[in-house]
């Protein structure tokens, strides 16, 4: 019964009258960062939103969706999913959409979170222990009945190393609607934040939400024209090992740019990739020895827990300085970490941490303090 009752609202049927639209051969919004989507618009008030490259290795994956206004329908061609604007009942499996909804104060539309226990937004957190948002699951164990019965309009999803088809094909045999966000894909750090517009564009704030994005922009481009003023550039080397394997994001990667923009050095550069690649924990130190400053050393909560993952660690300068900070001053019970969460939309915010980080001295305006980030004692 539920999937003809999604079908007769995908497909806009009723008594008001319907048109089908064409593509007017213009974009509505054109991303100034973000590599991941196009916003194309129509000759109606409906859009198309394109979605690419959602995934490692998904270069010539393309997917679309026909955002419908005032009951249009979408191009006969068209053979993507289909959503009525504004979105009223939201499922979210990240907790980044969770984020880039509540900036445009839309988070009334989550009927449904993938892992609540990870949440930050407190919003969410209690409408969740009231019982008005229920936790679907994730990976092998969505609840599926669960799911179907939230009724959602359209299920924000993402892929890490391909589609996930055990969750996809259930989502397309059960008729639930559903998109790849892939701001996880995006190796800039305001190319993550300007997906805040195709949320935007899904609950009718497209302007709002280009807007908002423009001033994280202009206080983002403000705080690396100041970091360009700093004489020194320290050196510095990020996360920590695995079961002895230390995975060092490539040069074209997000935190790597966080730190150039934030007037560092990264200390393994050299590799032009947007992927981490692994390396020994023996090679790793041996280069960490050199490193000013160390970044998300993994979960570590202080410098004795780093020192009893590895007693090398004790040699390294920056451990003997005290210049190692974590991504931990914002964590839930449950373990989650709001710089996942919302630090994807502030980029600005996180930036401003890292110039903290590697110029504990810089005068850097607005809030006191680190938001996302602390230093490890």
């Amino acid at each position: 019964m539920l999937p003809a009752v999604w079908a007769a609202t995908l497909l806009l049927c009723g008594c008001a009258e319907t048109s089908t639209v064409r593509l007017s051969g213009e974009e509505a919004y054109v991303p100034r960062h973000a590599e991941g989507y196009s916003i194309y618009a129509t000759d109606g008030a409906s859009t198309v939103i394109e979605i690419r490259n959602p995934w490692q290795g998904g270069d010539s994956v393309r997917t679309q969706l026909f955002v419908s206004r005032g009951n249009e329908l979408p191009p006969e061609w068209f053979d993507g999913v289909t959503v009525a604007a504004p979105v009223q009942r939201a499922v979210c499996f990240s907790s980044t959409h969770v984020a880039f909804l509540d900036a445009l104060d839309a988070t009334d539309a989550i009927r449904g979170v993938s892992g609540a226990e990870y949440i930050s937004n407190e919003k969410v957190r209690e409408r969740y222990r009231e019982g008005d948002i229920r936790d679907v699951g994730y990976d092998t164990n969505v609840n599926y009945e669960l799911l179907a019965s939230l009724r959602p309009d359209i299920v924000f999803i993402y892929g890490v190393g391909g589609e996930n088809t055990a969750v996809t094909d259930k989502f397309r045999e059960l008729h639930i609607p559903f998109v790849y966000i892939g701001e996880y894909m995006e190796t800039t750090p305001l190319g993550k934040a300007e997906w805040l517009v195709p949320f935007g564009e899904l609950t009718d704030r497209r302007e709002e939400a280009a807007a908002l994005f423009t001033d994280i922009e202009t206080r983002y481009d403000s705080l690396r024209m100041r970091a360009t003023a700093f004489a020194e550039r320290p050196s510095v080397m990020l996360n920590a090992p695995y079961r002895d394997v230390w995975f060092v994001p490539g040069d074209r990667s997000y935190m790597v740019r966080l730190i150039e923009d934030a007037g560092g050095r990264y200390i393994f550069a050299g590799e032009e990739s947007s992927v981490s690649r692994p390396i020994s924990g023996e090679a790793a130190y041996l280069a960490a020895r050199q490193a000013d400053v160390w970044l998300n050393p993994n979960q570590a909560g202080n410098i004795g827990e780093l020192k009893t993952q590895n007693p090398k660690f004790t040699d390294i300068r920056c451990v003997e300085q005290r210049r190692v900070y974590n991504c931990t001053r914002r964590k839930t019970p449950g373990g989650g970490s709001d710089f996942w969460e919302s630090g994807a939309l502030h980029a600005d915010r996180v930036l401003r941490d890292i110039i903290l980080c590697l110029h504990p001295e810089a005068a850097v305006p607005d809030e006191e303090g680190m938001y996302y980030f602390e230093r490890l004692e």
